[in-house]
């Protein structure tokens, strides 16, 4: 299968994100393990991972036979520099700075935190999907502060010739090419999800799915396997169908953000009329030259999380409470095999428990927020 269309996506992505190159995979996992090998991160090392996470990173870690150790999250639900200082200079090998939907958090004292201590450092920007090429930190775009960083859709930027040189030869070595079934199972997916995408038929099918799995999980199911899959084969490359679909993303780039921002002042706006809290956000959020966050999600706490969840999620409302642990979706005896005990990370666990979040995309428009809001402060 011809890699034309790949490469003219890495291309045109590694432009855009301002990095030194780009590699486009199959998922952000099969990136993520890639670079941790290009960075020399070997079996029995150390990698520092937010404890507000997901499974694909530890996953990427753990096939890479590398040890996550979890460091809890602040109020911007990033990692607490406190959390790296505290760390024995070279305990770890790697540190991933996760910015949570859209915010890199305390990010000047994270990177001053991972440097004391000799980590190399990884930037997770997958939780700002479209929109991470709009959030810029003092004029430089969030991706650019590392080794390297993940990108939504599994594309992987670095910031050297000599680690993209590295990359190369860890593709060689161990990924795989992209496949026919890798290709047309997500053409045929997004096929079937576009007429619903942005709707309320969308939002009502995606909670009971969730409610499905939580079921399942509850009653003692495994979420995982036994064993991790190997290395060599674990990665595969991007196909054409989906480099494609990355060029279009890029070209509707600048109206997205657009359109993220304005509901993001929109919720602000609302928020505030109705007595909730808003984002909190850095000092330099506040001058022209600091943080420029364009949100993918915009979090809020409450009480009884379920319960609003609930009511937005049968009413077809993109009320969503995930992550539902710090590992998500792990509960129980899954956490332990990803290394993470329970109680480990207070604050992370607190934020979980109380933590909502709403779109800040196409799909939101003002009859919604409102009634969200109404969900909100209990009067559904």
């Amino acid at each position: 299968m011809s890699d034309y269309w790949r490469r003219k996506y890495e291309d045109a992505f590694a432009q855009f994100a301002d990095a030194c190159g780009a590699r486009a995979f199959g998922l952000g996992r099969h990136a993520l393990a890639i670079l941790l090998k290009a960075l020399d991160v070997n079996p029995g090392d150390k990698v520092g991972v937010c404890a507000f996470t997901c499974l694909a990173v530890v996953e990427a870690v753990k096939v890479c036979q590398a040890i996550p150790v979890y460091l809890d999250i602040d109020e911007h639900l990033c990692i607490d520099p406190q959390e790296i200082l505290i760390q024995d200079r070279g305990s770890f090998k790697a540190v991933i700075l996760q910015h949570t939907f859209g915010n890199p958090g305390r990010l000047e004292q994270n990177l001053s935190a991972c440097n004391k201590i000799g980590a190399k450092i990884i930037e997770d920007c997958a939780h700002t999907l479209d929109c991470e090429w709009g959030s810029e930190w003092n004029e430089r775009k969030l991706g650019t502060f590392g080794e390297g960083a993940v990108h939504p859709g599994g594309m992987l930027t670095v910031n050297s010739s000599r680690l993209l040189e590295k990359v190369d030869r860890q593709i060689e070595r161990l990924a795989l090419p992209t496949s026919a079934k890798s290709e047309l199972l997500p053409a045929f997916l997004r096929m079937l999800y576009h007429p619903f995408s942005q709707s309320r038929l969308d939002c009502f099918l995606g909670y009971n799915y969730s409610r499905l799995r939580g079921l399942l999980r509850s009653r003692g199911s495994s979420f995982l396997k036994s064993d991790w899959p190997p290395l060599p084969g674990f990665s595969r490359l991007s196909g054409e169908t989906k480099a494609k679909a990355g060029l279009k993303k890029l070209e509707n780039w600048q109206k997205l953000q657009q359109t993220r921002l304005q509901n993001t002042a929109m919720i602000e706006e609302h928020f505030k009329d109705a007595g909730l809290s808003l984002c909190p956000r850095q000092p330099q959020a506040q001058s022209p030259k600091g943080a420029n966050m364009t949100l993918m999600r915009y979090p809020l706490r409450v009480y009884k999380k379920w319960e609003k969840v609930h009511r937005a999620g049968i009413r077809g409302l993109d009320i969503a409470g995930w992550y539902n642990s710090p590992v998500h979706p792990l509960t129980g005896d899954d956490l332990t095999k990803v290394n993470y005990q329970e109680g480990s990370c207070p604050r992370a666990e607190g934020t979980i428990e109380r933590l909502i979040h709403l779109p800040t995309g196409p799909s939101l428009n003002k009859h919604k927020l409102e009634e969200m809001i109404r969900i909100i402060n209990g009067f559904f």
